[in-house]
């Protein structure tokens, strides 16, 4: 098992991106400290983990607020005497336009997908940091790399969190603590609720044609955890079907017709 012995704090473990991580951590041997705003449904993470043989346990914690942040790593040291990993997962999303976003909206954003995201992974870090050891997995989005519309608030803050993997990259790879991130594609979970529209416009663009699954970013996730990321830090993972390094997308049999 590649995470045998480790202690690892998922966030946002209640819903379904944050719940495949929490589970594919768990069948490769970590203890899973599953944190959600919502108690109920990490609750039901950590019991799908109990259920399978695996080791978790459910805290309450929202990242919005600074005493939260600190109080979900301290929880997973106090329960399994380590924090190994931390995956900064929770988050919001937001779909508005520019001109109709408002301070509130900003900042509530802001506030959860970046500021929550920091102060967890310095939290977390400062006991990393003590004991020479540790990684760190802040979840971006491809949405923080490209200009979408309604993506204000939302695009910013995961930019920003993939910045912030860098700097803790740079700060902290010579006391043993790797930091990279992940930055999805559109996956199918209950936040990114596309439209027909939106849907369509990212499957024109997507060369596989099709939208991630949770399981694909839980993959990526265990690798960027497991001792086999031993000199890989401050690194961005797309996982995004090949969206990122896509040119203009064409039919083949235009390509075969000359067009």
């Amino acid at each position: 098992m590649r995470l045998q012995g480790k202690a690892a704090l998922v966030t946002g473990a209640g819903g379904g991106l944050g719940g495949a991580i929490a589970r594919r951590f768990a069948t490769e041997g970590a203890a899973v400290l599953c944190t959600d705003r919502d108690l109920t449904t990490a609750e039901a993470t950590a019991a799908a983990i109990a259920e399978a043989g695996g080791t978790a346990s459910a805290f309450m914690a929202d990242v919005a607020d600074a005493g939260d942040c600190q109080a979900q790593v301290e929880e997973t040291v106090q329960r399994y005497g380590r924090i190994d990993i931390a995956v900064n997962n929770a988050g919001v999303a937001l779909h508005r336009l520019a001109l109709e976003t408002s301070t509130e909206d900003w900042e509530r954003v802001l506030r959860i997908n970046l500021t929550g995201s920091f102060l967890t992974a310095q939290a977390a870090a400062r006991h990393m940091a003590a004991w020479g050891n540790g990684r760190i997995i802040q979840i971006g989005s491809i949405s923080g790399q490209r200009g979408n519309m309604g993506g204000i608030a939302y695009g910013a803050s995961k930019a920003a969190v993939m910045h912030v993997c860098k700097v803790l990259a740079v700060e902290l790879s010579a006391r043993g603590v790797m930091v990279n991130a992940i930055a999805p594609g559109p996956i199918e979970t209950g936040i990114s609720n596309h439209g027909p529209t939106r849907k369509q416009g990212y499957l024109d663009r997507i060369p596989t044609d099709s939208y991630g699954t949770p399981e694909a970013v839980a993959n990526a996730a265990l690798f960027l955890a497991s001792d086999e990321c031993e000199w890989i830090t401050g690194h961005v993972l797309n996982v995004d079907g090949g969206y990122g390094g896509a040119g203009l997308a064409y039919d083949p049999a235009e390509i075969s017709a000359g067009a």
